[in-house]
């Protein structure tokens, strides 16, 4: 039988330690702020709704109206700011239009990435689904680009795409899970299809994330069970939006309590508090994050291929015409 030295268990524990991620704690003034209000908005906008400007005229009045609640933060959803640069004239004015109306603010588009031009249809490996994140003083605080291309038929998707399917299939994934710092804490974010993946939500957790944006674009409803879910498992607040074509745009405050909920399809608006005093306070002392056995978890980042299982059940066939 093998024997293991006390002196080779103690290097491997201090080895272990310092590759351990490191966290920079939260400045005074992020620690100052004990609650926050924050807004979510479900909204389709149609070619009427440009007739007299652009997105971003769209987008002012949910702005003025959260100014007169009190929110912190604002998020629009997916797709909604639709074409644009970086830097360019479109995001030029959002940023403004924040900086403007007091309040950090989120909102998903199609982003033309740098040295190419915005074309339809697009060209395949020019462009992103990206999320901007806007802060109060008129910065671009950061980009979030999509991780998961929503391809495939069936429900959710079956695998493989159509030969002829585009869509996010020729988009320019996301390679990360950045963590923005807030004026009132962090923020981890992901982008619709993201959500059924979950490391989505616990990577950003670990790196420090204390409220989940989950924007969205679909004809159906955000999953309260997976919102709910993963404020428990993550140690997160959520806020979740919605094109106004589906429904679901939502506010959980951990540990899955359901602040506010548009349930049905249709724009809306809808705001909560959340607290942050109470959930850093868990996030220090959570068993859950404290009890994480990495060593254990390595075969998440191996491949696997799962369906070698049935072998007798034939893959998705896509119907010909």
């Amino acid at each position: 039988m093998m024997r293991i030295s006390v002196g080779f268990l103690a290097t491997l524990l201090l080895v272990s330690a310092s590759m351990a991620e490191e966290i920079t704690p939260l400045s005074p003034e992020q620690m100052a702020r004990e609650a926050i209000t924050v807004a979510a908005v479900q909204l389709t906008i149609t070619p009427a709704d440009l007739e007299e400007g652009d997105v971003v005229d769209v987008l002012v009045p949910y702005m003025v109206r959260a100014q007169a609640d009190g929110a912190d933060l604002i998020v629009f959803p997916e797709y909604l700011f639709g074409d644009f640069t970086i830097p360019g004239p479109l995001v030029d004015r959002f940023l403004a239009a924040a900086k403007e109306h007091d309040i950090n603010a989120i909102v998903g588009g199609w982003e033309a990435l740098p040295g190419h031009e915005v074309t339809h249809p697009r060209i395949p490996g020019t462009y992103a689904n990206t999320l901007l994140v806007a802060s109060r003083t008129g910065d671009l605080l950061g980009t979030y680009r999509k991780t998961h291309a929503a391809v495939g038929n069936g429900s959710p998707y079956f695998w493989p795409p159509a030969p002829d399917e585009l869509g996010e299939n020729t988009m320019v994934l996301g390679e990360e899970y950045p963590v923005i710092d807030m004026d009132f804490g962090r923020v981890g974010l992901l982008t619709c299809y993201d959500g059924y993946f979950w490391p989505s939500f616990e990577i950003p957790s670990l790196r420090g994330a204390e409220v989940l944006v989950w924007v969205n674009a679909r004809g159906g409803m955000i999953e309260p069970h997976i919102t709910q879910a993963a404020s428990f498992m993550t140690c997160t607040h959520i806020v979740a939006s919605n094109q106004g074509v589906g429904a679901g745009t939502q506010v959980v405050g951990y540990p899955a309590q359901m602040l506010a909920l548009a349930d049905s399809p249709g724009n809306a608006y809808i705001t909560a508090e959340l607290n942050l005093a109470e959930l850093r306070h868990q996030r220090r002392n959570n068993r859950m994050l404290h009890q994480r056995r990495p060593e254990l978890y390595q075969d998440l980042a191996t491949p696997w291929r799962p369906w070698d299982a049935y072998p007798e059940i034939p893959f998705f066939e896509h119907p010909r015409e």
